[in-house]
């Protein structure tokens, strides 16, 4: 009894040292015990590459891996995932539930991210080096505690065949993000998010220049 004492003193404490509060209130606290073997799916490991020891975990302070971030995601406990590609190429497929906004806009539409500063937020680009580090701690010097930019990008989530999601119409809509669009006054641009407005679909459009604007209703679009 005293020893089962002093190991959960001891596992407290190393939960505190090592900032790993957030990923234990992330778990189950009715979980005790090991999962039943019988239902082990082999499936939900992720796959394992060389260098993998080195893989930035939950508690590295600027990063972290593809297959920390799998993990957590087959466990049901995945980040919110930020993408800052460009809509079109994002278009070809996201993280799960990925939020789109180029870098030049995450700042800028900070209420597209959690309320909650202290959520856990993945920062992504194409290949881990075109800016989602930069964005990430961006995001921390604006108080998103736990924005991390997640090594090798996309490419990597992809090479390895990690789940992806396919961007689809909203209900009643036809366009996607990543889509081509034209506007009625000739300018042309990619849906950067879709939406309903006033009961219609609508999206946001993303121009080579860096701006946007919307919402705009399908409808009004040129086809």
């Amino acid at each position: 009894m005293i020893r089962d004492r002093l190991k959960r003193v001891a596992r407290r404490a190393a939960i505190k040292l090592l900032n790993m509060e957030f990923d234990t209130e992330d778990r189950d606290p009715a979980a005790r015990r090991r999962g039943d073997p019988s239902q082990f799916d082999p499936s939900k490991i992720p796959p394992l590459v060389d260098g993998d020891g080195d893989t930035p975990g939950p508690n590295h302070k600027s990063e972290i891996g593809r297959t920390w971030v799998s993990a957590q995601l087959a466990g049901g406990v995945a980040p919110v995932f930020v993408d800052i590609r460009p809509p079109a190429e994002a278009v070809a497929g996201t993280l799960p539930g990925a939020v789109c906004l180029p870098a030049e806009l995450v700042l800028t539409r900070t209420h597209l991210l959690p309320a909650d500063k202290e959520e856990r937020i993945t920062v992504y680009d194409q290949t881990g080096e075109l800016g989602s580090i930069e964005v990430a701690e961006k995001l921390r010097q604006a108080g998103y505690v736990m924005a991390r930019s997640l090594r090798g990008g996309y490419a990597e989530w992809l090479e390895y065949a990690e789940t992806i999601e396919s961007p689809e119409p909203l209900s009643g809509g036809t366009l996607k993000l990543g889509d081509p669009v034209r506007m009625a006054d000739g300018r042309e641009g990619w849906v950067l998010r879709t939406l309903q407005d006033s009961g219609k679909a609508a999206v946001e459009v993303w121009f080579a220049d860096g701006t946007w604007t919307g919402p705009v209703n399908e409808d009004a679009l040129q086809a």
